[in-house]
This record gives C-alpha cells, sequence and structure tokens, in this order.
C-alpha cells in the first residue's frame, strides 16, 4: 500500500479521529503498509464506525489497534485468507493465541471479542453467534491500594513541583489519570473548592473535591512552572506547543518514586491513588453514595469494591455470632 493510500484513508475520517492518527503516524503506517488492499479498506471501514460513534479518541486508537493485530495475524497464520471466509474454529484459534501466547488477561481478551463481534456485523455484514466465540470468565480481583502513609511518603518525597501537584491531585481529589492530563487552568475552582471535570469517562461533566494541601502544591507549581498561564491553558502542558502532557508521563514519575521507596513490588498503579482516595474515605466514615458520587462512578457497584476493601483493612464489623 503506498503512502498516499494511507494518508487519503485516515484523513478521509472525520476530523477529531483524523487527528489521533497524526499521533500514531509513523504506528499506523507502519502496521497497515503490509496489509493487502481489501483488508486495509476493511480496516478503514471500522475506523469510519468507531468514528461515527463519537467514542474518545483513545478508545478508537485502542479498538482499531486491536482488529489490526487480528488482521495481520490472519494474513500470518491464515494466509492473507479472506476475512469473510474465516471460520469460528479459526476464530477460536485466534482467541486461543491471545491468551496462549500473548498471554493477555481474560478482560483484555473479552474487548477483542467484542471488537471482532463489532467487526463481522458491521463490516463484513455477518451474523455473529455468541455460541461458537463465548466470551471468557474472569476472576475478580481486588485492587491493590497503599495506605495513607504510603500515599504521603510518595507525594512528599517528590521534590519536582510539578510532578508533586500531579500526584496530589490525583489522589486528593481522586480523578483518574486522562482527567488530571486534560484538566485546564480555569477548571480549577479555589472559593468553591472543586475542580470542574470536562467530559468524564463516562462522557458528563462533573466536580471533583479541591484539597487545600494540594491546592497549596498546585499555588507553588504553577508560580514556578507557569508564572503567565490564562484560564483557557492547560494546567499541565505537554512538551508540544499546545498540547498537555501525556498520561505515560505521569505514569513514569509514579514508577519512578515507588522504585525510589521500595514500592516497586508493592502491585500499585497509578489508578491505586484514586483507589486510595475512595478507600480512605470510607475508613475515615464517608457514606458509599457520597463516594460514588465524588468519584463520578456511573454505577454503585463500582463504588462497592470499598466496602470490601474497608473489611479487608481491619474495618469494625461485628459478627452476629459476637453479638
Amino acid at each position: 500500500m503506498s503512502i498516499t493510500t494511507f494518508l487519503f484513508i485516515f484523513k478521509s475520517i472525520r476530523a477529531p479521529p483524523a487527528k489521533i492518527f497524526v499521533t500514531n503516524y509513523n504506528y499506523l503506517y507502519r502496521r497497515a503498509h503490509f496489509m493487502n488492499d481489501a483488508n486495509t479498506n476493511y480496516l478503514k471501514q471500522h475506523i469510519d464506525i468507531l468514528s461515527f460513534r463519537d467514542l474518545a479518541p483513545g478508545t478508537i486508537t485502542t479498538y482499531s489497534s486491536y482488529m489490526t493485530q487480528f488482521i495481520e495475524w490472519t494474513e500470518s497464520v491464515l494466509s492473507s485468507k479472506p476475512l469473510s471466509d474465516i471460520s469460528w474454529e479459526q476464530l477460536r484459534s485466534y482467541i486461543r493465541f491471545l491468551k496462549e501466547v500473548r498471554e493477555l488477561n481474560p478482560r483484555t481478551v473479552n474487548v477483542h471479542i467484542a471488537q471482532l463481534r463489532d467487526f463481522y456485523q458491521y463490516v463484513l455484514h455477518r451474523d455473529w453467534d455468541r455460541y461458537q466465540i463465548p466470551y471468557l470468565h474472569y476472576d475478580e480481583l481486588l485492587p491493590k491500594v497503599p495506605t495513607k502513609a504510603e500515599v504521603n511518603s510518595i507525594i512528599d518525597s517528590v521534590y519536582n513541583p510539578k510532578h508533586k501537584a500531579e500526584l496530589a491531585l490525583l489522589y486528593s481529589s481522586g480523578i483518574r489519570v486522562s482527567e488530571l492530563t486534560r484538566l485546564k487552568c480555569g477548571d480549577i475552582y479555589h472559593s468553591r473548592h472543586c475542580i470542574y471535570i470536562t467530559r468524564s469517562k463516562n462522557r458528563s461533566d462533573r466536580y471533583a473535591v479541591l484539597s487545600e494541601r494540594a491546592y497549596g502544591l498546585l499555588v507553588a507549581y504553577i508560580r514556578t512552572f507557569h508564572p503567565s498561564a490564562k484560564k483557557q491553558d492547560w494546567l499541565f502542558p505537554g512538551q508540544k506547543e499546545d498540547s498537555h502532557i501525556h498520561q505515560q508521563s505521569v505514569y513514569n514519575t509514579f514508577k519512578k518514586w515507588l522504585s525510589i521507596l521500595g514500592l516497586s513490588d508493592a502491585g500499585y498503579t497509578l489508578h491505586s491513588l484514586r483507589h486510595g482516595f475512595g478507600l480512605h474515605l470510607y475508613e475515615a466514615g464517608t457514606d458509599i453514595m457520597t463516594i460514588k458520587e465524588a468519584m463520578g462512578h456511573k454505577s454503585l457497584s463500582s463504588t462497592s469494591v470499598y466496602l470490601t476493601l474497608g473489611i479487608g483493612n481491619g474495618r469494625s464489623v461485628t459478627s452476629p455470632y459476637d453479638v
């Protein structure tokens, strides 16, 4: 496939998704360059449908990469057999490849299956038999959550004002890293003790709590790195002009300090700070509905994990046998 064909495919999509592929240009070109024309066209149709559904840019990038991986597998293992002619057994072989060779966790494999289903229904116009390709069962594992002492140790140890403010906001407000990176200076409302979150994971705007301690760290960061910031500017700008900081940058900071403090093997991720916010609120006596609203959960089932974690951490629950 020529570079002209590649650019035509990805520039023919509506503006928002097209911008996604500008940032992933080299990656996508290297991958699509080796596909045959029919499969390249199928991939374009799949991306077009994802775009039509108005999914988040990151979601479109992830889902399209899953289909790219599937097409590459068929061209390599099935000798470029037409996608419409692939049997259920061959599709199951691909799922086994994801499970046993790539060792993906069941939740991730299920997302791959969902994308295959959509691809076959909306692009190939084939019926999908969920009994032929069932979703995988998976274990409900409790998240690893740092203690308050560990969180304070991590944040207090960071000496860079920008990095310190990032981690402090993640924990003290319970926001997602994707929400943190998209904050603008005008989203901080100190007088109202809140942060305005635009288009959160659930595609809705919401308010998050603004900690006084975190606000103090934020002011110190702005005075040092961002003294002329305007309301419309990114709170944490990236290296490129008019861009915000990348999530990976925040993750690298967190990972670095976990290593320095000897917590690399604790199983903590950047999202653990958000879990810490929810759990520590619950342990402090905050009711579960208030926590749900503070965290922007769509369903109470997402918040209920902190009840289980609270019992595991020794929160007082008296057995009826002892009453």
